[in-house]
């Protein structure tokens, strides 16, 4: 990576411009920044799976983001946002099966020590995903609840016989409509299967129980039980090596009827009867000969969970939001972060914060507000006993800038979708005279709910479609969004791909959310992490020819337009921590110029930058008697200066001192 940390001395002297002292080339050294020095804010979005792969097996892991934290160093990044570490029953990871361990597939805890202790070496901090809504199918939790009425994790969920009319018994459903696409069915209780050596002929019943059977390596076939009467099932089978075991009330897969282990791949031992669960996961047993497998305890029925997001995930249950943190569940999720926090970790992105109370399309933002407030107060408190600061937690509040400020009442930080819906329009539109009026009406609404309030601004993300893709690839667009997003006031994010130009369209809008989580070409396709993707994957992007290699090499890449404007908001504390105000000549007022974004970033030490953006397509001459030209900090695209004028070619963009 040396090459790439030399080839930005060639920068203009970013930091010249913010401090006024001239700063030698050679003094832009490996690493390119030291301790201290990076005061934008950035984080970085990460996947864990597609992002980098230490091992060969094609799925991203801790050891392959240790093994490139040079390269978010380079971008100037403070910090990683993590996509779900732990367990789940997706490779996505917001399935949740286990908060309180990672998953095997990404290393050890001590793997993921490791990656802590490198990413703070390198003034970098480690911010975990955190799914407070639902956890997975598969969760022990949840398996357990759906074994028995006295389970003491029943609460824990939404499970009732009838939730048409038993759903308003829930407190934390207050305000919110009954949608019967967010209930599910499946099977209460707790069957028992053991099995035992046997001379039996090979037999099968004719019952609706069945065994689902697969010898590893084979497929799998269905064998009926007989109904030996007292809610007991027996069947004889012949068993030759491994064999993967499922219990199914009925043939059809969909008829919520699954059985399985309480936690995923058991193993079933002759003689020791295993408890099962609603849904749960695989059962292997090992055998050569003839066995006999009874089913005991078989006292079922339909029962219903509530999972908003699909029957995959099902709702946690944290009761009355005035007193959510007294429920058992809410203190086993605090638990598990208090783990983190004692790892390292540096902060949290909550998931899906505005459906915890509530549902998909009706919630209630109070309750939300209530319990988030709780939840934090909980986490920075065990934070506050070895840390003097704060605890960093971010929420994804998908609504409208002027709907999320309420949020501010419980967290610091909450992502501002609207900067990017305000941003697409501006430069598909080609329209810049309206971008500071909107970005600092948000600001003063959040203000209002919290003085030190951070929007964390960002482009897209995981769950949206591309932002190459929204601005058609048009390689200039992509540059300026890139200087609009290291220009403006807030906290960037920027997402895994994004400063490569990756493409995508998500699920939403007619592609695949896999299509927008593309895994990172750092030399080569063949080393690429794409193995955790199942194959939805679009090969265009995983080339060689677009590689980190290929765009650090490469003075007009994309890649060098990110490293160029981080290195300037790290650089210059008016772009870094300032606030925006709106220019008295190019504003809202000038539609006559409405091609010109303008405004002043201004710190609370006094530094002041005026930052210009032309979004036309022609260039134009502005006149600025009345600013300062003479302290370039950054440029984008063709930028003159003559006296008190400056001309900005088509999508171009600078930032001057004042």
């Amino acid at each position: 990576m040396k090459r790439l940390f030399l080839a930005l001395a060639l920068l203009p002297l970013l930091a010249a411009a913010c401090e006024k002292q001239p700063i030698p080339d050679e003094d832009i050294s490996v690493p390119i920044y030291a301790a201290g020095e990076k005061q934008g804010h950035i984080t970085y979005q990460l996947l864990i799976y597609s992002f980098a792969d230490s091992d060969g097996d094609g799925i991203g892991d801790f050891n392959g983001i240790r093994q490139h934290l040079d390269y978010l160093d380079a971008l100037g990044v403070s910090a990683i946002w993590l996509s779900p570490a732990h367990p789940a029953d997706s490779y996505h990871g917001y399935d949740v099966t286990d908060y309180a361990a990672v998953n095997p597939k990404y290393g050890t805890e001590a793997d993921f020590k490791a990656l802590i202790d490198a990413a703070h070496a390198k003034d970098i901090k480690i911010y975990m995903d955190y799914v407070l809504n639902h956890t997975g199918k598969g969760n022990p939790w949840f398996t357990d609840a759906l074994s028995s009425e006295s389970s003491p994790y029943r609460d824990w969920f939404f499970i009732c016989d009838n939730p048409s009319s038993q759903w308003r018994s829930y407190p934390m459903l207050s305000g919110y409509s009954y949608n019967q696409g967010e209930w599910h069915a499946t099977t209460g209780g707790a069957p028992r299967l053991v099995v035992s050596s046997t001379i039996d002929a090979v037999a099968s019943g004719n019952a609706s129980w069945n065994l689902w059977m697969w010898p590893v390596g084979k497929e799998g076939k269905e064998v009926k039980f007989a109904d030996k009467g007292n809610g007991t099932y027996r069947l004889v089978a012949d068993v030759n090596g491994t064999t993967g075991i499922l219990v199914r009330k009925y043939s059809n897969w969909d008829a919520g009827s699954k059985f399985g282990a309480r936690e995923q791949d058991a193993t079933l031992k002759e003689g020791v009867p295993m408890s099962l669960a609603a849904d749960g996961g695989d059962i292997f047993f090992t055998g050569n000969g003839r066995y006999s497998f009874e089913l005991s305890n078989v006292n079922t029925k339909t029962v219903y969970y509530m999972g908003a997001f699909g029957s995959w995930m099902p709702d946690i249950n944290y009761g009355s939001a005035s007193e959510a943190e007294k429920s058992a569940v809410f203190e086993a999720l605090a638990t598990t972060v208090d783990k983190w926090i004692g790892l390292g970790i540096d902060g949290l992105r909550l998931d899906a914060v505005k459906h915890i109370y509530g549902g998909m399309n009706s919630f209630n933002n109070a309750n939300n507000v209530t319990f988030l407030k709780k939840w934090y107060d909980r986490c920075n408190a065990t934070y506050r006993k070895t840390h003097s600061g704060d605890f960093y937690m971010v929420a994804e509040c998908w609504m409208d800038a002027n709907s999320v400020a309420q949020y501010y009442k419980a967290l610091p930080a909450n992502f501002e979708f609207d900067f990017w819906e305000r941003l697409r329009w501006v430069l598909n539109q080609r329209i810049g005279c309206y971008f500071c009026k909107d970005l600092t009406a948000y600001r003063r609404a959040y203000t209002a709910q919290r003085s030190d309030a951070i929007a964390a601004t960002k482009l897209t993300n995981h769950d949206e479609t591309r932002a190459a893709t929204v601005l058609g690839r048009d390689a200039a667009k992509l540059k300026q969004a890139a200087a609009f997003l290291l220009s403006a006031e807030g906290q960037p994010y920027i997402y895994q791909g994004e400063e490569l130009g990756y493409w995508g369209k998500d699920g939403d809008e007619g592609g695949r959310d896999e299509l927008v989580r593309t895994p990172i070409v750092w030399e080569t396709s063949s080393t690429a992490a794409t193995g955790d993707l199942g194959g939805h994957i679009d090969y265009d992007l995983v080339t060689d020819s677009i590689s980190v290699k290929k765009q650090e090499e490469d003075a007009g890449s994309l890649l060098h337009t990110y490293f160029k404007w981080t290195k300037a908001r790290n650089s210059c504390k008016a772009l870094a921590s300032g606030k925006m105000s709106a220019h008295p000549k190019y504003n809202d007022g000038n539609t006559a110029d409405n091609t010109i974004a303008a405004w002043y970033m201004t710190a609370a030490s006094g530094e002041k930058a005026l930052v210009l953006h032309n979004v036309g397509s022609e260039e134009k001459t502005l006149d600025l008697s009345g600013d300062k030209l003479d302290n370039q900090v950054v440029s984008l695209g063709d930028v003159k200066v003559a006296g008190s004028a400056v001309t900005l070619g088509a999508s171009s963009s600078v930032v001057f001192m004042q």
